[in-house]
């Protein structure tokens, strides 16, 4: 990885996010045949140490969890562009090094105005700890768990919806890149950027792509990317059975769309949720009749039910 200090980049919001979900994100529930790509090119990428799993009994089908399902997609697209075993190899030892933990903590000690949009229920015990330099006798050891960059990198995508990304270049160096804090990268990487040949893989799409498939379906509720509003229109979608859909946006500068039923539906209507620039949803089901999902109601105020 160029040398970029990841932790100064992570904000408390994708830190907790990432100690939330860390169990669902790290239950192993998937199969080979679920991440699409075949278990033989599966094992040779585990030979090849480009993948980083456990596995307790080596009798049984493993199983996957949701962070290697979106590592094995994030490889499978890269040796698509052609990205060599070598790179890959290196990218997977940096990118599953366990968070710099103490380096992390001291980062938000030194800058306290970047937390205070923490949003845990122990804000206050949360800020003391630092003020009171408590965190510089924390033994991390003793974590019961152990976050990597790639943990954080999803919990950011799932966190902001924003894009984060994997760039590669042409000379085999990499770095994550998080859109909403490219002013914090220095300028002869974003220059680099600019200019140099790449390849782009984004974790947010991938998780976003794949989150309606019938296996993601519990990590469709459990990993809270949408609220029950959005949740429910999108399965709403997925079911058919509806004519179109009308969206209406905050700003006025963008005039209403409408989204008629088609196979590219659902991938519009995922595009205008990622955004967050909507103000209203109102589907038109087969017989005529107005379903409205606002971006403000209470859930308990929509008509919507899920379908199952």
């Amino acid at each position: 990885m160029i040398s970029v200090k990841l932790e100064e980049f992570i904000d408390t919001k994708s830190l907790d996010k990432v100690a939330e979900l860390y169990e669902v994100l790290n239950e192993e529930r998937l199969s080979a045949k679920d991440t699409g790509v075949n278990y033989r090119v599966i094992n040779h990428w585990d030979e090849k140490g480009i993948i980083r799993f456990t596995r307790n009994n080596k009798e049984s089908n493993r199983k996957y969890s949701f962070v290697d399902f979106i590592w094995i997609k994030t490889v499978n697209e890269l040796r698509s562009f052609g990205i060599s075993l070598p790179v890959l190899q290196k990218m997977a030892t940096e990118i599953f090094e366990p968070l710099p933990m103490k380096e992390l903590f001291d980062n938000f000690a030194n800058n306290l105005d970047a937390v205070k949009d923490f949003e845990g229920e122990d804000k206050e015990e949360f800020l003391n700890f630092f003020k009171s330099g408590e965190y510089k006798t924390a033994d991390f050891d003793s974590l019961p768990f152990k976050f990597n960059y790639l943990h954080i990198l999803i919990a950011e995508a799932i966190a902001t919806r924003n894009s984060v990304s994997l760039i590669v270049f042409n000379d085999g160096e990499w770095f994550p890149f998080l859109k909403d804090n490219e002013h914090l990268y220095p300028k002869e990487l974003l220059y680099k950027k600019e200019f140099s040949s790449q390849v782009r893989i984004n974790i947010t799409d991938l998780i976003f792509r794949f989150i309606l498939e019938d296996y993601l379906t519990e990590y469709f509720n459990e990993l809270h990317l949408f609220t029950h509003q959005e949740a429910k229109l999108l399965y709403y979608i997925k079911g058919g059975d509806y004519k179109k859909v009308m969206v209406l946006f905050k700003s006025k500068k963008h005039e209403p769309i409408e989204i008629k039923k088609s196979k590219k539906a659902r991938e519009e209507i995922l595009r205008i949720l990622r955004e967050k620039e909507y103000r209203e949803f109102i589907l038109i089901d087969k017989k005529g009749k107005e379903f409205r999902i606002r971006e403000s109601e209470p859930d308990k105020a929509s008509k919507l039910s899920l379908l199952h």
